[in-house]
C-alpha cells in the first residue's frame, strides 16, 4: 500500500488506522481469553472460515 503524501489524505489514513488498532484490541480484550472451542463455535456461528477471529485479532492495524 503507498502511503499518501499530501496532508489531506495523511489525516484520513491515520484516522482509519486508529480506529482499526482499537477494534483489534477490543477483540483481544473480548475474545482473547476465550477457549479455542468457544471460538470456533463462534466463527462457525458466523460464517468465519476457522481461525479467522484469531487472524483478525492479530491482524497489524495498517492491513485491512
Amino acid at each position: 500500500m503507498a502511503i499518501p503524501h499530501h496532508p489531506r489524505h495523511v489525516l484520513p489514513l491515520v484516522s482509519t488506522w486508529f480506529r482499526r488498532a482499537r477494534r483489534r484490541r477490543q477483540l483481544r480484550n473480548e475474545l482473547g481469553e476465550a477457549s479455542p472451542q468457544w471460538l470456533a463455535r463462534m466463527e462457525r456461528d458466523v460464517g468465519l472460515p476457522p481461525g479467522g477471529l484469531a487472524r483478525e485479532m492479530h491482524k497489524p492495524f495498517w492491513t485491512r
